[in-house]
């Protein structure tokens, strides 16, 4: 019962982080097949949509990526997914969804 109170405690303060510490946590993640300029964009849209910091990211055919976030310590079957699409030279998000797998 202590580890659940322990683990239920580390996620709800690691859910309380600031914009930018999102924004910043998640410029550290590899993004191979992704420009440097393209994934900061990224992030940053990323960061008003979610506490979550990006964990991967996949380049895919015709301007799109998928992106996985996850809080610090979850696992790697939970955290959020979004598709994004590069249109203009903007990203926007095309969809989101939770991941939990137990």
């Amino acid at each position: 019962m202590r580890a659940v109170s322990i683990l239920a405690l580390a996620v709800t303060l690691s859910a309380c982080v600031s914009r930018d510490v999102v924004y910043q946590r998640s410029l550290t993640t590899p993004h191979p097949g992704v420009a440097r300029e393209d994934f900061e964009q990224i992030a940053e849209l990323l960061s008003h949509r979610t506490r979550r910091s990006i964990t991967k990211i996949e380049a895919l055919p015709n301007n799109e990526v998928m992106v996985h976030t996850a809080f610090p310590g979850e696992g790697p079957n939970s955290g959020e997914d979004f598709a994004l699409v590069k249109e203009r030279g903007r990203w926007r998000t095309l969809t989101s969804r939770d991941t939990v797998i137990l």
